[in-house]
């Protein structure tokens, strides 16, 4: 990517941080590849961000960011349009036609990450090398966004998703120890909080947790910010909260 186009990226979701004053993070995930990390620390369950390679794949390496600390921006080349041949598109509650943003499971081939120039986001436990976890969940716990969330690895229904609402089966098992990349659906522009809880079973301490809200910046092309802006994107949010 050249210098121009990351900084356009950049100042676009600036832009956008500054309008939705909900969206407070200091640093701007646009491409390359990163993951949203558990750890288990001093007795602690940590959610946090991982990148190996840098923060975009730029300066120092194995660096990590607390959630709160980096916005995830889901630019232009996201956008899809829902077809016959699009099955998952159904996990936002869209129909045929629909418009909805992607940032993409797969990393290679004109349809992945690195082809499009957006995030490639994994889900990692490579962190939890004590001995003892025998399971470890990730949950949809919240959110608050102009639409729903999705994240999915294709198959019949998604691992998690708002458009039913947020309850107990908005939940699925990590390998532990491991390292895997998902499907992160978006139904509309705008800012996405969305909060996840890591929850893991750790022998002779019991369950322990960690939740955290990361946000996701859904928006158009530099050139179009105008239209977000007008589209009053920045507006009305809908609040979902994870029922018992």
């Amino acid at each position: 990517m050249s210098f121009t186009t990351g900084a356009s990226r950049v100042c676009c979701v600036g832009i956008l941080c500054l309008l939705a004053s909900n969206a407070s993070a200091t640093e701007v995930w646009f491409e390359e590849h990163g993951d949203i990390g558990i750890a288990y620390e001093s007795g602690e369950l940590e959610l946090h961000y991982h990148f190996e390679d840098g923060l975009n794949g730029v300066g120092p390496l194995d660096v990590e960011f607390e959630p709160d600390e980096v916005t995830v921006l889901v630019g232009g080349t996201s956008v899809r349009t829902a077809d016959a041949g699009d099955a998952f598109f159904g996990y936002l509650g869209m129909s045929l036609g629909d418009t909805y943003y992607r940032l993409p499971q797969v990393n290679g081939g004109p349809e992945g990450a690195d082809a499009l120039g957006l995030p490639f986001v994994g889900i990692a436990t490579e962190e939890l090398d004590v001995a003892g976890f025998t399971t470890m969940n990730l949950s949809l716990t919240g959110l608050t966004a102009p639409g729903d969330f999705a994240l999915w690895q294709g198959g019949a229904s998604a691992l998690l998703d708002s458009s039913d609402g947020i309850d107990g089966s908005d939940s699925f098992s990590l390998a532990l120890n491991g390292h895997d990349h998902f499907n992160f659906g978006f139904s509309e522009l705008g800012v996405y909080e969305v909060e996840f809880t890591a929850s893991g079973n750790l022998t002779g301490t019991g369950t322990v947790t960690d939740t955290a809200v990361f946000t996701f910046n859904v928006v158009p092309e530099p050139g179009s910010l105008a239209a977000l802006v007008s589209l009053g994107m920045v507006g009305v949010l809908r609040r979902h909260r994870r029922r018992s």
